[in-house]
Order: structure tokens, then sequence, then C-alpha cells
């Protein structure tokens, strides 16, 4: 898989959740869908932004074989990549009404925005992990890796995930199937990063610290 295809990749899931908004919510629909990813890609950017920081420390330790400074950056960038989108979190379930508003007049718009992204965001507090844990393996040389993580919540998840829901929730279905992909992603992810870790401890056994 290349940058280039995995970008592609993510297009066209974004033209599949459109067509399910069209086909179950109409137009109406994609304009809060619309409101919502605005709101979540916030958040998302700002965890970027603390990958961005942990990349070279990260890829520094690595590179001088101190796992155990590589360990304790990953776990302070996890935590701290939590604590941002369970703030988004919290601000969008308790204030839903108000943030959508801030994109619209429309109050037909803003009540359909503000029940989806209630929603979409039930797993958003274990985004923050996903993300820096995808980011840690790009660090370390395993572009691979970190590619499949990116690709795990729009293509293995989120596409079945708009076919099976919406058949029986309707446009319900179309947010439900947002959050159970991000957890299943999470899952991947932590998976992923257990693995690695337990073979950087069976290889390395006294540089990595518990």
């Amino acid at each position: 898989l290349s940058l280039v295809g995995s970008e592609m990749c993510i297009r066209d899931s974004v033209i599949i959740v459109n067509n399910s908004l069209q086909r179950y919510g109409g137009d109406m629909a994609i304009g809060a869908y619309g409101i919502i990813n605005r709101l979540l890609v916030l958040y998302v950017m700002i965890v970027l932004g603390l990958t961005m920081g942990m990349q070279p420390i990260v890829g520094y330790n690595f590179g001088a074989l101190k796992h155990e400074r590589v360990k304790a950056t990953l776990k302070l960038s996890i935590l701290t990549g939590v604590c941002i989108t369970s703030s988004g979190f919290i601000i969008c379930e308790l204030f839903p009404h108000a943030v959508s508003a801030v994109f619209t007049s429309d109050e037909h718009l803003i009540d359909m925005a503000s029940h989806g992204v209630r929603i979409c965001i039930a797993i958003f507090p274990f985004v923050g992990a996903q993300i820096v844990i995808g980011n840690f393996f790009q660090s370390i040389g395993m572009a691979k890796i970190s590619i499949f993580l990116s690709l795990t919540r729009q293509l293995l998840y989120l596409l079945p995930g708009l076919i099976f829901f919406p058949r029986f929730l309707g446009l319900d279905g179309v947010w439900t199937s947002m959050p159970v992909s991000d957890f299943f992603a999470f899952v991947t992810a932590v998976i992923a990063l257990w693995i690695y870790i337990k073979k950087v401890e069976k290889k390395y056994p006294s540089s990595v610290q518990s």
C-alpha cells in the first residue's frame, strides 16, 4: 500500500458515507455530517500535532536502542492523546446543540447534527490512542503497519458497518457504524502494539522496563 493509495481509499470511503447519508437522511443528513466531521477533525488535528512532536523523539531513541525512553514517550503521548479526544467527547456530549449551532442557524440541521454527533463520538476518547499508536509505527520505520492501521477504520470496519447497521437502524445506523469502526480500529491498534512490545521485550529483555 502506498500513501497515494491510502488517500484514495479514504476518499472513496467518504463518498460511500455520503451515499449512505443521502439514502437514509437526504441532503440534510450530509449537511449534518459536514458539521460533525468539522468538529471531530478539530480534535484529530490537535492529536496529529502531538504525534508530530512525538515522532522525532521516538525515532532518535529507537535508533539509539533506548527502548525504555521510547516506551515512556509512547505512554505519555497516548495519555495526552486520550485526554485531547476525551475533552472533545465531553464537550460534544454535554453541549451538542451549542457546538452544532456554531456552523449553521437552521434549527432542523442543528437538531440532526446534535443527535448524530452524540452517537458518532461514543468511542471518541479511544481515537486519540489509536492515532498515536498508528503514528508511533511510522516513527520507528514500520510504515506498512502504520498505513494498515490508518486504513482499518475506513475500509476494514466502517464499510461493512455502513452495509449492516442502516438496514436495521436507518440513519442512526449510519451514525452508529462510525463509533463501532472506531472501537475495532482501536482494538486492532492495541493488538499490533502489544505484539510489537512483546517482540522488543524478547529481543532486548534488559532494555525495556514496564
